[in-house]
């Protein structure tokens, strides 16, 4: 019994090291998309780190057997398609017209709209903490956008911010398609899958966008990083690790990704944040604990 409970324990420290590890490398991306971006355009820079993630991914699948032509004709696989798709067009469009540090806070603030689609689609209880952490988030959010100055209204920056609260929605729409898909393929193919398909709508977009920008000011290695690290490697270690943690203990390791986001931003690019700003972080903060507060037997997956 005791080896048992030791040997539990011990994977269960693993899967916290895994998590946080995926965790920290989804907070790196932020600074450098903004800083390797360039000029060229965010559609197209994210059709190709998206399509490196998928075939990083395809190399670890593919001896496994994890994966067959009949993986790109599942719906679920196709879903997964569309709100990445989505996810990436908002969030790297986004992060162009945004700093990168209220960028990673935003995108990683989704468990703030888990929680009511968890209740709409599968009838989860919200409870007082979560209908408490989604008003606060939405407070939180609203400063940090707006400093509650109605000349920010028509303000570029605004509209990044806007599109990166647009990212965070659709890694939240997730969480019911990774529930409903995992129940007939394996978690690492269906990541697997929609990686290698959903550069080809990024790269329609930019084409039909009719301007995919220059390439000379672009980081070659921001996008080999970011397509490398930043894409599937840190959704396959955060799904290993999900196999031994609850979905509050998974929640809490997210918030380090917005952590790790802020600090960057503020420490690498020297990004400035108001006092209001401020404050609606802590908001954000606050919101994700209490929304992440509810039944300690669901587990969760992010993509």
């Amino acid at each position: 019994m005791w080896s048992i409970t030791e040997e539990g324990e011990e994977n269960r420290r693993s899967a916290v090291l895994l998590s946080l590890m995926a965790s920290l490398l989804y907070g790196s991306q932020f600074v450098v998309i903004k800083t390797g971006i360039g000029d060229i355009d965010p559609l197209l820079f994210g059709a190709m780190t998206s399509a490196i993630g998928g075939l990083v991914a395809l190399a670890y699948v593919l001896p496994k057997g994890y994966i067959s032509w009949r993986t790109f004709t599942r719906w679920e696989v196709w879903g997964g398609v569309g709100t990445t798709t989505a996810m990436i067009s908002l969030q790297y469009t986004g992060l162009t017209m945004a700093p990168a540090s209220i960028g990673g806070l935003i995108v990683g603030s989704n468990i703030i709209f888990v929680a009511p689609i968890s209740a709409l689609v599968f009838k989860e209880r919200l409870g007082w903490r979560r209908a408490l952490g989604i008003g606060l988030g939405l407070i939180g959010l609203t400063t940090i956008t707006t400093n509650w100055n109605l000349s920010t209204l028509a303000s570029g920056t605004l509209s990044g911010y806007i599109m990166l609260i647009g990212a965070s929605l659709c890694i939240a729409l997730t969480y019911p398609l990774i529930r409903v898909a995992t129940r007939r393929m394996r978690f690492e193919e269906w990541v697997t899958g929609f990686h290698l398909l959903t550069p080809i709508p990024l790269l329609l977009l930019a084409l039909a966008d009719g301007d995919l920008g220059s390439t000379a000011s672009t980081n070659a290695l921001a996008i080999l990083f970011v397509g490398v690290l930043c894409t599937s490697i840190p959704t396959m270690l955060w799904a290993k690790g999900l196999e031994s943690l609850t979905f509050v203990t998974s929640a809490t390791i997210l918030l380090s990704e917005s952590v790790f986001a802020v600090l960057l931003g503020l420490l690498l690019l020297g990004e400035q944040i108001t006092g209001l700003t401020f404050a609606g972080v802590g908001m954000v903060f606050a919101a994700i604990f209490l929304a992440s507060s509810g039944d300690k037997n669901v587990r969760g997956e992010r993509s």
